[in-house]
Formats: C-alpha cells, structure tokens, sequence
C-alpha cells in the first residue's frame, strides 16, 4: 500500500487542527506533521505538539478536546500520546 493516497485527507486534518484548537481557546505550535501507514495498512496522521508546561499540556489531552477534534475532523477517530511530547494521532484509514 502507498501512503501517498492519504495525502489529500492528510492536508486537510493539518489545515484544519490549528483552527479547531483554537476554537477552544488552544494555540499550541505545532511542530511538525508525519504521515506513517502501519503493516495492517492503517494509515495516521500525527500532529506533533510543542506546549510548554506553562500552558498547562493537559487541557490539550482532555478527553472533551479529543471528542471536539474527532467530531470536527468528520468523526476521524483521535488519540493522544504524551509519552515522548504531546502527539495527536488522526487515524485517516478505515479501521482494519
């Protein structure tokens, strides 16, 4: 599989994840985005954060925040990891 067919849903969730955060009062910079297909052939999109401790990181993990995301993005499921940064993972393929 080629993970160059999501790129238009890829532009568009980047396009659209600075303007819905900021809608609930977010304005983290984001850093970069990476595009990756796993071996199941499930394709994400990660939005990579850069929030100081300052700007209290945990408004942006808040489940209400993902569900906002999720429900702008056209109900594309959204998952957060925190473990090495802030990550929004936007999953663009169907669920395998």
């Amino acid at each position: 599989m080629s993970v160059n067919r999501y790129l238009p849903a890829a532009r568009y969730v980047a396009q659209a994840i600075p303007s819905i955060l900021a809608q609930r009062g977010l304005n983290p910079f984001i850093s970069r985005f990476v595009l990756t297909e796993t071996q199941q052939g499930n394709a994400w999109l990660f939005a990579v954060l850069e929030v100081s401790p300052l700007n209290h990181p945990e408004d942006y993990a808040a489940p209400e925040v993902l569900h906002y995301l999720s429900i702008a993005l056209q109900r594309l499921p959204v998952v957060i990891s925190d473990s090495y940064g802030l990550r929004y993972a936007v999953l663009l393929s169907s669920p395998n």
